[in-house]
């Protein structure tokens, strides 16, 4: 049997900071953008779904006809994937949760991700355990447990059950960082990539909306919220094919890192959107939740990851 090789940790450059900067900004603002809607009465299954749509026509729009990929069945299976894992499902959680706990404390979920890709590396064997970022993976999870645990200077006990639904957000994009990488499809570009995930995790939510009998709260007839909606679209097409080229160019784990961005992003614009306040045990679950990221996600050698292709492994 062939020998796995070994290999360095994925070296960020100034293009690959850059764009993990600017998609995690983008990223956070979708929570605020979200709860003004919500309190206009848009449900978090419309928003999502208009998002997705909206996001994903821009950028098939944006990159002609002749450029489109098809839809052949691992194309499909790809674009059903990653839009349920990076769309569907996430947005959806997150957009339910915003409405109950506020957008600071819903971006600090964004901070996991990465503890999670990481973990499911290690199970899968792509990455081999190194003391630090098992110290770091520790060090994550009490932050995450300080920031759970209810106290007078930190959240309410009712904010808890909306907090662990919401850990199902950094899963489920832990799994896409994963797949995304492993299943990138043959000649496939992340220009091409983008739209159909978009418009894939549309789709998925539109299957949803109809199941449960709710097509009528697609209808959107407030004038604020087509302005919203607009905006949402065009910051998702933007931070999306943003997403796609730092996905192609760096590793699960550098991309899974948005967190240290959307993290703090979000908590600062939940207090300029919302002047949401957040007492010294949030504040300090997420220093220590922050600390045990950086630590999880040194560089060190990992096994090398056979990208594969139309669901075949590459020849090495």
């Amino acid at each position: 049997m062939k020998s796995e090789a070994v290999i360095e940790s994925f070296r960020p450059d100034a293009v690959s900071v850059l764009l993990l900067l600017g998609v995690g900004v983008l990223i956070a603002l979708m929570l605020p953008l979200s709860k003004i809607a919500m309190s206009l009465g848009m449900t978090p299954l419309a928003y999502a779904f208009w998002q997705a749509f909206g996001g994903g026509l821009i950028l098939f729009v944006c990159q002609g006809k002749g450029r489109a990929i098809g839809w052949r069945g691992s194309v499909a299976r790809y674009f059903g994937f990653s839009a349920l894992t990076a769309i569907a499902l996430p947005n959806v959680l997150a957009f339910v949760v915003v409405a109950q706990i506020g957008s600071g404390l819903t971006a600090t979920l964004y901070a996991l991700p990465s503890l999670a890709t990481y973990a499911i590396a290690l199970t899968l064997r792509m990455e081999t355990l190194s003391l630090g970022r098992a110290m770091g993976l520790l060090m994550g999870i009490a932050g995450c447990v300080w920031i759970l645990s209810p106290s007078p200077t930190g959240i309410s006990g009712e904010t808890v059950p909306w907090l662990m639904l919401g850990l199902l957000i950094p899963l489920s994009l832990a799994i896409g960082n994963i797949y995304r990488t492993t299943h990138w499809p043959r000649g496939a570009t992340a220009e091409q990539l983008a739209p159909g995930m978009l418009l894939g995790g549309a789709i998925l939510i539109l299957v949803a909306i109809l199941i449960r009998g709710e097509a009528a709260t697609l209808l959107v007839g407030h004038p604020t919220l087509w302005g919203i909606l607009t905006i949402q679209s065009m910051v998702t097409a933007v931070g999306y094919r943003g997403f796609f080229q730092l996905q192609k160019r760096s590793s699960p784990t550098f991309l899974s890192q948005l967190g240290f961005v959307i993290t703090p992003a979000g908590l600062l614009f939940g207090i300029l959107f919302f002047n949401e306040s957040f007492g010294w045990a949030v504040w300090g679950g997420v220093a220590l939740l922050m600390v045990g990221v950086v630590l999880a996600n040194k560089p060190v050698k990992s096994r090398a990851i056979t990208p594969c292709i139309n669901g075949n492994r590459m020849a090495e």
